[in-house]
């Protein structure tokens, strides 16, 4: 079906007006409807109560300690009638018999009372809950008040989490924190998301994202690794997240400092977010929820391809259309067509094969299509929206709790079913908790649950859209006409092929819908954690907990590729299993008890064994399959292959404790310690550094316990934190080993060798430690209707460790060491208003601002002046790495591709800055030359982000709005580069024609003599020393040292034709970094609208429920304001790797998301 395309066109690099008023409107219009609404009803509520009979109700308003409130408001409900009391409290209305008083006042609870024919009420307000005494789930699923945490911690309702319907938990947590930095990366339906709190850690590691806890069993947060340079499709399967269920989610804690998460050790050192889950803790008898959630996923929009001009190679090198008098192609006219042997315009055969976007203006003439068909020249406009397809969703929960006072017990299925809106691309989840608890005894308490997931995430092939950007899918394609399987598969079973005589031989894309409709790509994923949990309270303070747990997590790959070519000859199978085990023993002891009537403690000593072990096998066909679309792997033509191991073996061992003090309810003091023995740091003969200890000590006080503050200071907290957390480094990794090999010299014939380690290893290697200091202020004012929460972090984690090269005479190629420190610093700061807030209305605004900087404090002189991080600074398709050098940023990026610049011992020389051209005499054009210097080109972090949050209430209804931004860091688009090379995206029309800055003139060489053009461009830049150029004259020239300008005014050149600079500007042999393709990230994201309504109770009750909820949810709606060229997707970069997420491969579309939802409790 045809895709509609954005209402909201997006000009790069502009603000969006229309998104941006429509997103501010909204944000009032809420309020404005409510009070519309609500002014309307008063007038109907005043006409019905001059027609009731009224009395004289008077009373008096005190507080809970029997204190007077002067100035309290009382309403008749509905209605703007009312008084306020006097200085006693005192007050005196007249008000129907049978009407409804609103008592309120600020600062205290709202009471709705009913007159029922009373001329006397008094009543009694209570202070309002500010939420100072919020309690919260901090490290080890420990609950704490928020008062006495010295740390900067978020926590999320569940019910939040689950509201956004993403099938990964990491989007979902976009914008809610801050020092939380999330991007989506091109993953697509299922695929991973990025995540990091507070920068990089680990220097050494391309995973710097935290882990997740789940009823206190971690998580392994794995990236994706896949290559923009070589890769062209990230087939992102996503990690083990994918297979929790939002529905199940109680609570979400981002805990981000190192005193936050020092309790969970090395593990822990990038930060933890921490999941409750539901329980039926406090249930009362049995009560059922259940949910509906149906959705849609709806491209609706695409980064600028030009639809102008149509297939055709570049001005110098057209070798085909027509012939002058001397039997020579017009090789710099690009409105030249290939004609087919009837001298008709034809794309059939086309000798370029319609890669390059050079060709004639579309005017609508009649041309050959790819089927031999005579067709209008016109472009296939939205042919990259028609590729794609609506995607829909289904999520059904049941959720069944129940509890006495002996015990409870919790029992919840989800069933999440998405068709995406690529071919075949599909996921379902399976998942159900049970847990339990019971009362053994008054002494003692027996928990235990059990989560039991299955996912078959299928097919994340998502190569598709880059094909649009690149040519393999030209703007002439017409999506819908060629997409068809009677196309691109030939009656004997393969792709169509001229050698075969097959109709549709000539249509390009064949291959790729084959690919994407034929083949399968199915993983069957299973996630089985149970807990157990046993808990003995030997006194009123000392108790004594045991806990076992377990993550189980299976998978099994199939990867079915039907042959393409005749009868499907060629194929290929792959068949794989992956398990991953991780089990936990924990032993806690907690004392809890006052010191002295002012001095509050409670201590918790503990002990925990983690060990994990890995496995995975694979086998394939190699050499095609025997029997074509039969996949087994005895089907292989050649002898299949196999490879399996067993790897991550790992034990750490731990003593940990936790003391806390309280002086008077205002100071509080933690102090934590824990010693990790890890088995990755011990070396084959039972040395090394393996024992690490680390503190931490974090306090808070609240001021305005402590001194008289003005009344318009609610709440005053002052937190400071110090903390270390030790790491250790991968398994075996210090215990290089000899490898074994074979290599087969005929059928049965092998020769087997082995090889030793080219890594040696340092005996002495330390654990790496961080170090962190965190200072924050939590102001509240007003009655809690203004919170101000700042933070200030510094992390300093030393001791890194990594691989330093040394000389190959050595024997070997590079030494295992310890080689630096990083440093972390920023600033967080939140800011929460309630502008508006009466007994029906209520709106709260939330401004979030971070930054982080991390820093190389230190790093071995051993790699020079520094370390490639990630990518290539010298090779590859983008020529721009991510590096580490001593006093600059981590993930500072450089190039040997920077233009060459004129620089000359004259410092007043004008010429100087100027980029430096090179000349082809062939092509007669110039294009800017390449450095070939390693160079610092921008960097990888952003400089800043933030986000603002909106929720609007009135009665039942509920509104929020959330928009996110970021500010920095570049981003290097492989879809940019080459789409403007080869002439697909709208930065390659520059100069094509006058419209786009064109120039005009009539060429004076003796081929083209008396022709006129009018894709000129006159490049700024200066000719290279010793550049010589063919005048038209048929002179050789020296232009070295003069401006392209200058030698144009002398006569030496013409102007360069803009599409062949252009492709050699961008090209992979000779392009330069440009601002058409690397750019500095900034924009501003309408990431969230949810609106919510609990239906009154009386029409739950009408089907015996307690509570029906409806909710509406649109995600990703679009951009206020996007820096990208092209309109690219400023968040499409290819993985989640700390080291590489600058680089972009996939031109991925705009996609928004729906979803109507329908909860009922009983």
């Amino acid at each position: 079906m045809r895709r509609l395309k954005s209402c909201f066109p997006l000009e790069t690099g502009k603000w969006n007006s229309k998104i941006g008023a429509l997103t501010l409107a909204g944000l009032l219009a809420f309020g404005g409807a409510a009070s519309a609404f609500a002014d309307e009803n008063n007038e109907k509520v005043i006409s019905s109560l001059q027609q009731q009979q009224t009395i004289t109700v008077s009373g008096n308003v005190q507080d809970t300690q029997g204190m007077p409130v002067p100035g309290a408001n009382i309403v008749i409900q509905g209605t703007t009638t009312g008084t306020i009391t006097d200085m006693d409290g005192n007050y005196s209305l007249d008000a129907p018999e049978n009407g409804t008083l609103v008592f309120s006042f600020i600062g205290f609870n709202t009471q709705v009372i009913p007159v029922e024919g009373r001329s006397t009420i008094n009543v009694t307000l209570e202070e309002e809950s500010l939420g100072l005494d919020e309690v919260v789930v901090t490290a080890l699923g420990i609950k704490r008040e928020t008062k006495k945490l010295g740390y900067g911690m978020t926590e999320v309702a569940g019910d939040e989490i689950a509201s956004t319907n993403t099938v990964n938990p990491v989007q979902a947590l976009q914008g809610k924190s801050t020092g939380l930095t999330i991007g989506a990366s091109d993953g697509g339906l299922f695929g991973n998301s990025k995540i990091q709190i507070r920068g990089v850690s680990v220097m050494n590691s391309k995973n710097n994202q935290p882990i997740f806890v789940v009823d206190g069993v971690i998580l392994d947060n794995n990236i994706t690794d896949s290559s923009a340079d070589w890769a062209a499709s990230s087939n992102d399967f996503g990690n083990m997240l994918k297979n929790l269920n939002p529905d199940e989610y109680e609570s979400v804690s981002v805990l981000k400092g190192a005193a936050a998460t020092a309790l969970y050790g090395s593990r822990g050192i990038n930060g933890a977010v921490v999941i409750t889950t539901k329980d039926g803790e406090g249930a009362k008898g049995i009560g059922v929820s259940v949910s509906q959630t149906v959705g849609i996923d709806h491209v609706y929009n695409t980064p600028d391809l030009q639809y102008e001009y149509g297939p055709g190679v570049m001005p110098g090198y057209i070798d085909y259309g027509e012939k002058d008098a001397n039997d020579r192609y017009y090789r710099f006219d690009s409105q030249q067509f290939y004609l087919n042997s009837n001298g008709d315009p034809s794309f059939r055969s086309h000798p370029w094969g319609g890669g390059y976007g050079f060709g004639p203006k579309y005017d609508g003439r009649m041309v050959e299509h790819y089927d031999g068909e005579m067709r209008p020249y016109l472009p296939a406009k939205d042919n990259m929206l028609d590729a794609y397809d609506l995607g829909i969703n289904s999520n059904t929960s049941v959720a069944l709790k129940g509890g006495n006072e002996d015990g409870n017990f919790y029992l919840s299925h989800s069933y999440n079913y998405r068709n995406g809106t690529l071919p075949k691309n599909t996921f379902s989840r399976n998942a159900t908790k049970f847990s339990g608890s019971y009362n053994l005894a008054s002494w003692l308490r027996a928990e235990a649950s059990i989560s039991f997931t299955t996912s078959t995430p299928k097919n994340p092939q998502n190569d598709l859209a880059q094909q649009f950007a690149t040519g393999g899918l030209n703007n002439l394609y017409d999506t819908e006409r060629w997409k068809e399987r009677e196309i691109y598969q030939a009656s004997h079973g393969g792709v169509p092929s001229s050698a075969y005589g097959d109709k549709y031989a000539y249509v390009p894309g064949n291959s790729i819908w084959f690919s994407y409709n034929m083949n399968e790509n199915v993983r069957k994923e299973q996630v089985t954690r149970p807990i157990v949990r046993l808990t003995a309270d030997l006194s009123d303070w000392v108790s004594i907990t045991a806990e076992g747990n377990m993550n189980h997590y299976t998978m099994e790959h199939e990867l079915k590729q039907l042959g393409q070519g005749y009868a499907n000859e060629g194929g290929y199978y792959e068949l794989k299993h992956d398990r991953n085990v991780s089990r936990t023993g924990k032993l806690v002891a907690n004392i809890n008890g006052d010191i002295t009537e002012d001095i509050s403690t409670s201590v918790m000593l503990g002990g925990e064994i983690f060990d994990q072990e890995m496995s995975m096998t694979r086998a394939w066909t190699d050499g095609g399959l025997i029997v074509p679309g039969k996949f087994f792997l005895d089907n292989s033509k050649k002898t299949k292959l196999s490879e399996g191991r067993v790897y991550g073996t790992k034990q750490i061992n731990s003593l940990y404790f936790l003391a806390n003090f309280g002086w008077r309810d205002q100071l509080f003091l933690d102090i934590t310690g824990r010693n990790d023995w890890s088995s990755s740091l011990v070396y084959t003969d039972g040395t090394g550094n393996y024992s690490y200890f680390y503190p931490s000590v974090s306090s808070s006080w609240i001021f305005t316990e402590s001194f008289d503050t003005p009344s318009w200071m609610t709440f005053g907290k002052v937190r400071l934190s110090w903390a270390q957390v030790g790491n250790d480094t991968d398994p075996y990794n210090i215990n290089k080993g000899y490898s074994v090999g074979n290599h087969q010299i005929n059928e049965s014939s092998f020769a087997y060798y082995n090889t030793r380690s080219t890594t040696s290893v340092d005996p002495d290697i330390k654990p790496e430690r961080k170090n962190s200091f965190e200072a924050g202020l939590d102001l509240r004012m007003l009655q809690n209707r203004v919170g101000l929460d700042v933070t200030y972090y510094d992390e300093t984690i030393e001791n890194q460790i990594g691989n330093v090269p040394i000389p190959y005479e050595s024997g070997v190629n590079e030494l295992l060491t310890n080689v630096g420190t990083l440093n972390n610093s920023g600033l967080e700061i939140s800011l929460k208003l309630t502008p508006v807030k009466t007994s029906n209305f209520n709106w709260t605004t939330t401004f979030n601002y971070w930054d982080n900087t991390t820093k190389i404090t230190e790093l071995h002189e051993d790699y020079g002046a520094y370390r490639v991080l990630g990518g290539y600074v010298d090779y590859g398709n983008f020529r721009i790495g991510s590096v580490a050098y001593e006093g600059g940023e981590y993930g500072v990026l450089m190039s040997d591709s920077k233009p060459k610049v004129w620089q000359s011992e004259d410092a007043n020389d004008p010429r100087n800055g100027m980029k430096v051209l090179t000349w082809r005499d062939d092509w007669r054009g110039a294009y800017y030359t390449r450095s070939y210097e390693v160079e610092e080109v921008g960097k990888m972090q952003p400089d800043f982000e933030g986000s603002w949050d909106n929720s609007f209430s009135f009665k039942g209804l509920t509104l929020s709005v959330l928009l996110d931004a970021r500010y920095g860091g570049h981003l290097a688009s492989y879809a940019n580069r080459y789409g403007t090379a080869y002439g697909w995206l709208e930065t390659s029309l520059a100069g094509r024609d006058p419209q786009h800055g064109g120039v005009e003139w009539t060429s004076e060489y003796s081929d083209t003599e008396g022709r006129t053009y009018s894709d000129g461009v006159i490049p700024d830049g200066v000719f290279q020393e010793g550049q010589t150029v063919t005048a038209p004259n048929g002179s050789t020239v020296d232009v070295g040292g003069m401006t392209y300008q200058e030698a144009f005014d002398a006569g030496y050149v013409e102007p360069t034709h803009a599409g062949t600079h252009t492709y050699f500007n961008n090209s992979w042999g000779s392009g330069v970094v440009n601002d058409d393709w690397f750019e500095e990230v900034k924009y501003i994201a309408l990431r969230n609208i949810s609106v919510g309504y609990n239906l009154p109770k009386s029409i739950a009750q009408s089907i015996k429920a307690q509570n029906l909820y409806l909710a509406f949810n649109a995600r990703n709606l679009g951009y206020l304001y996007n820096s990208m060229p092209n309109n690219l997707n400023p968040e499409g970069f290819r993985g989640t790797t700390s080291t590489e997420s600058f680089l972009e491969r996939s031109f991925m579309p705009y996609t928004a998301s729906y979803t109507f939802t329908v909860k009922v409790d009983f």
